[in-house]
């Protein structure tokens, strides 16, 4: 499911496949919560920038989300 969740939020699926998916997260309470924490994962992550982190650590969790 992450994969589809990802290209959900990324608005990658072919529209039947994100109608689908988007049914499946209105009824499930698993999948929604999962939806939450990734949606608050991103937003506490955009607060890191290059000024406020050494490079080398920014680098390194960009390669690992990447991954």
């Amino acid at each position: 499911m992450l994969e589809l969740l990802t290209d959900y939020l990324e608005e990658a699926l072919p529209a039947g496949r994100r109608r689908l998916v988007a049914d499946h997260l209105g009824a499930c309470p698993a999948c929604s919560g999962w939806l939450a924490q990734v949606l608050a994962t991103i937003a506490a992550l955009r607060c890191l920038r290059d000024d406020v982190m050494p490079a080398p650590v920014l680098a390194a969790l960009l390669a690992s989300f990447r991954a």
